[in-house]
């Protein structure tokens, strides 16, 4: 606030009120001013970033929006000097809605948008995964052909052709998906991408590395019941022919 503006604020409460302020009480609420202001232009960028959003419902579009918002604040907030609030404040806060998000969940979430979804500039897919996870919790993926997933629907299960040579099916995590599309199905097309709820999973799942080492990717020793299938959709390609992460309701339907 500039001095004349302070001095004319200052010369109304004691005229009125009889009580006067210092300037220290001035800057304590200019600091909450610039953080609301802030967190408000995050979720006015969400909104703009990722325009699907407004057709959720109102307790899923206000939560998904929140999140969003938030770790855009903590990215940029900190890197303008601005004062940011702590993660149990952020949830209190949240939590006075309609969605009640855990601090277990907000962290996996958190983790899933620094470690991946931040660093590929990709709003809508986080966007998705957020939704996805609140509706479904943790998830995993598995690519298959189209005709793959007609026949699992005429038989009620699926069960690929890798149960039969190596005794489980190939899945991956969020992060782990479009490279994977890349590297084992480039060329390929009619392929869609299987969202796998992990609490509806009755086969064992194993997290393990390939033969010659590496990353260790999830793997489902038994046949996926259909009920497991949170959702499906096309896996889509950018204008290059490469492999993209499905965003959008189309993502999250089945």
């Amino acid at each position: 606030m500039r001095q004349d503006d302070f001095t004319r604020v200052k010369g109304m409460f004691e005229t009125k009120l009889g009580v006067s302020l210092t300037e220290a009480d001035f800057l304590d609420g200019h600091v909450d001013i610039e953080r609301i202001s802030f967190y408000e232009a995050c979720r006015m960028a969400i909104s703009h970033g990722v325009p699907w959003l407004q057709a959720l419902d109102e307790a899923e579009h206000t939560t998904v929006n929140a999140l969003m918002a938030r770790f855009l604040e903590v990215e940029l907030g900190a890197d303008s000097g601005l004062s940011i609030r702590s993660t149990g404040e952020f949830l209190e806060e949240l939590n006075l809605g309609l969605v009640a998000v855990s601090p277990e969940a907000f962290e996996h979430l958190s983790g899933v948008w620094v470690n991946y979804f931040q660093q590929e500039k990709d709003l809508a897919g986080m966007a998705t995964y957020t939704l996805t996870y609140l509706r479904y919790g943790e998830v995993i993926y598995h690519i298959l052909p189209k005709k793959d997933w007609a026949e699992a629907q005429r038989t009620g299960a699926y069960a690929p052709e890798s149960m039969e040579t190596e005794g489980f099916i190939h899945c991956s995590e969020v992060h782990q998906v479009v490279r994977a599309a890349n590297a084992y199905y480039s060329g390929e097309s009619n392929l869609y991408l299987l969202c796998i709820a992990v609490d509806k999973v009755e086969p064992e799942i194993r997290y393990e590395s390939p033969i010659d080492g590496g990353e260790q990717f999830p793997h489902i020793y038994g046949p996926l019941t259909l009920d497991a299938a949170a959702a499906v959709s096309p896996l889509d390609k950018d204008d290059e022919g490469h492999f993209i992460f499905s965003t959008g309701p189309q993502a999250l339907e089945k």
